[in-house]
């Protein structure tokens, strides 16, 4: 194993630890309505160690498939916390989620 191997490496679970850190301290302050924070955070290491195996398994694994698994975590975590803050209402196909709370409102 090369010293770049290991470098890289290293800063890849840097970067993974410190990103399921900020996934448990915002759903901790969000309060997530699927999951608990710590299952999260596990979710966005989980992730993270998945890519990180292919990518040093299969070295011709293709960088954008090892992209797309290291960052399910945090989307799926955000797509949940999207719909934990805004998910409440029912769908109104004619209005956009931040276009205000009158629905009675002419269209302009």
């Amino acid at each position: 194993m090369s010293v770049t191997t290991v470098l890289g490496a290293g800063i890849a679970a840097l970067l993974a630890a410190i990103a399921a850190g900020l996934v448990y301290r915002d759903a901790e302050a969000v309060g997530v309505d699927l999951g608990s924070p710590l299952l999260w955070s596990g979710f966005v290491l989980v992730t993270s160690a998945v890519a990180a195996t292919t990518a040093l398994i299969a070295p011709d694994a293709p960088i954008p498939g090892v992209l797309v698994i290291a960052s399910l975590g945090p989307l799926l975590y955000l797509l949940e916390r999207d719909d934990s803050m805004y998910g409440d209402g029912p769908a109104d196909p004619t209005r956009l989620p931040n276009d205000g709370d009158d629905p009675d409102r002419p269209d302009e």
